[in-house]
């Protein structure tokens, strides 16, 4: 076993976030391209909207080092958000710890689509999972506000 391997087997996983890793969390968001500019105040009104959240905390620093979280309407339409690994612990694995972790949640595990989007380099990373592109056709629409 390597020892980036032994790393991600020391991380805690929580399925809620303490005041000081929300703080964490929104510096995290700030490094991602789709995340970047979101605040406190609409992160914490966002993490208390419901859904399940996954969050991965290095006990030895009290560092948050991965998030998701998901919504859903428990039997047919699961969509995953804010899939986001820090950068310094890229490369090590825990992507696919996360993944996992989602997709065998006993919230998401049934539900008939379990759905994400991503940019075109990410794409073969959660094809590992069976996520596939759009049937022809299908088109991803926003309407923003703001």
């Amino acid at each position: 076993m390597s020892s980036l391997s032994r790393d991600t087997d020391k991380l805690k996983f929580h399925r809620s976030l303490a005041p000081s890793h929300i703080d964490q969390l929104v510096a995290l968001f700030q490094t991602e391209w789709w995340t970047k500019g979101r605040n406190k105040a609409d992160v914490e009104k966002m993490l208390q909207s419901g859904g399940p959240l996954f969050a991965f905390i290095d006990p030895h620093n009290d560092e948050l080092v991965a998030f998701a979280r998901a919504m859903t309407d428990g039997v047919y339409k699961a969509m995953i958000f804010d899939i986001i690994v820090k950068e310094t612990w890229r490369g090590t694995g825990l992507g696919g710890v996360l993944m996992n972790t989602v997709l065998n949640d006993p919230a998401l595990i049934d539900i008939k689509h379990r759905e994400l989007y991503c940019l075109d380099d990410m794409v073969p990373f959660y094809e590992k999972w069976g996520f596939a592109t759009a049937a022809a056709g299908l088109n991803f629409m926003r309407k923003s506000e703001g």
